[in-house]
């Protein structure tokens, strides 16, 4: 191929900077890859829509329920690695919701329009307590980004009574934040999902898979190392600087001021980036099970039809052969 597209559908900085990490470092060039191209649709749908036109490659942050949802419709589109599994993600409240039965009748902030990973976590802790997130609480949509700085106004306010603080902030130092500012915390998600719950995946289409195999092995090893770099905490500089220097574009750091704290919490968040490219297989049935359930998928829709993981299992095979199982220089 004389030119290869990767582009994520968020325009935040933290999903693309390890792949970036990776076309400075010339690692897709080494994997025996031509003219690579990173861009940022910024917007969701619209990077499923390009998938599926063939004029982008391979998409690196699309949410895996509107692939389960396309695959359902039969289209040709699979899930070929993780990207974000366990990221961090706290719910927290006005101080009379002292439980998540509590929000039955009330409103919720959610980040952004359309379905965000907050609100594939909350449909999960509502059903899990025995409401139904449907009818049993309202959704607030564009509540902006999950700082405390930001949100602590707002729940004050009464815009809503619970709302998400970002994985960009170290815990628990920010437990002890939020309860100083009088708001209680309803869950963890590290708590609720040890095992992870995959917000972004990586994935591209039947068509690609079949006419270009082997470039599809050499694309996920440069993905790979680009995950193994910015992991690495003596890259912390390196990738502190490509933050500050990098032009994200007007949405680069999200809705948040681009303060100190979220700085280091980028950076820090890059360990959570999968090292085998994994996703959270048990993360994703309870998705699969969620979206039953609320009639978005058919009774009889697996797994298995929407990954494709056998290109993922020989690309870290080589990496793991070639630079050991964190390897990536």
């Amino acid at each position: 191929m004389d030119r290869i597209i990767l582009a994520t559908g968020h325009a935040h900085a933290f999903h693309r900077a390890s792949a970036i990490s990776a076309l400075k470092r010339g690692y897709f060039t080494q994997e025996g890859l031509g003219n690579v191209d990173i861009i940022a649709t910024g917007d969701d749908d619209l990077l499923i829509s390009r998938l599926m036109e063939g004029t982008i490659h391979v998409g690196l942050d699309p949410r895996p329920h509107s692939l389960l949802e396309e695959n359902a419709k039969g289209t040709s589109l699979y899930i070929i690695a993780g990207m974000l599994n366990n990221l961090d993600y706290t719910l927290i409240s006005t101080a009379e919701i002292k439980k998540i039965a509590d929000l039955k009748g009330k409103k919720i902030g959610l980040v952004e329009k359309g379905h965000g990973r907050d609100a594939t976590w909350i449909r999960l802790l509502l059903r899990r307590e025995g409401l139904d997130p449907d009818r049993d609480v309202t959704y607030i949509t564009n509540a902006g980004y999950g700082s405390l700085k930001i949100q602590g106004p707002r729940l004050r306010r009464g815009d809503y009574q619970a709302v998400f603080l970002s994985g960009h902030y170290k815990r628990p130092e920010l437990f002890a934040k939020v309860r100083e500012a009088g708001f209680n915390i309803l869950a963890e998600r590290s708590e609720t999902h040890p095992d992870g719950l995959p917000d972004r995946v990586v994935a591209t289409t039947g068509k690609f898979l079949e006419q270009f195999p082997a470039v599809t092995i050499k694309i996920l090893k440069g993905i790979i190392r680009g995950y193994r770099f910015a992991r690495d905490p003596k890259n912390s500089a390196i990738l502190r600087e490509l933050y500050q220097t990098q032009n994200w574009g007007k949405e680069g750091f999200g809705w948040g001021e681009f303060d100190e704290d979220l700085l280091n919490g980028m950076v820090s968040s890059a360990r959570i980036l999968p090292v085998d490219g994994r996703i959270s297989i048990s993360g994703l049935e309870e998705i699969i099970d969620e979206w039953k359930i609320s009639g978005k998928l058919p009774e009889n829709f697996r797994k298995e039809q929407v990954l494709r993981l056998e290109f993922l299992k020989k690309a870290v095979e080589e990496l793991n052969n070639r630079y050991g199982p964190e390897g990536y220089e």
